[in-house]
């Protein structure tokens, strides 16, 4: 039963995209791209990702609702896909994506970092939502995925940097 869903709902995604793409011609491509937002979450040398069907490795993210911050969708999308609730912080980067598929759809993404705070990590609609390596995302993340994972570590490299200078400039108090 479950496959059964997982490919009426890949379908259905398909099916709205199509829709979509077809009422953008006809208004003479002047729809703007959809908002999406992801989270990228590492704990103990391992990510948040969700396993699609077929075995690609994505982070948990997805469309953002109308009045919604980024931060706030990277946030539901996250709880609604891994079963976790997850805390975003820093902006990591946003991504433009423009498609000529009738069965996808142009996005403009925001990717956050995140943490966990909560919850169980359960399966959901998308796909099944695990802890991978950077080494097994590498074989299983398409190019895009894999910018945003390089994104990611240039900012934790950053970050660390700035942490570090952060901590040789205040004096210790005794």
């Amino acid at each position: 039963m479950n496959t059964v869903k997982t490919m009426l709902y890949g379908w259905l995604k398909h099916w709205v995209s199509f829709c979509f793409n077809l009422a953008n011609l006809a208004l003479g491509e002047k729809l703007p791209p959809f908002g999406s937002a992801a989270v990228v979450v590492e704990e103990q040398g391992r990510f948040l990702v969700m396993l699609l069907p077929g075995g690609r490795a994505v982070f948990p993210g997805g469309f953002m609702t109308w009045r919604e911050h980024p931060r706030e969708a990277a946030e539901r999308e996250g709880r609604e896909e891994t079963g976790l609730v997850l805390e975003a912080d820093d902006l990591i980067n946003f991504y433009s994506l423009a498609t000529t598929s009738w069965g996808a759809l142009s996005t403009i993404s925001f990717v956050y970092h995140a943490r966990v705070r909560g919850g169980q990590l359960r399966a959901g609609m998308e796909g099944r939502p695990c802890w991978l390596t950077e080494g097994e995302l590498r074989q299983r993340m398409d190019r895009h995925s894999l910018r945003v994972l390089d994104d990611y570590l240039r900012y934790r490299q950053q970050r660390c940097e700035e942490l570090s200078r952060i901590k040789t400039l205040v004096p210790l108090v005794r």
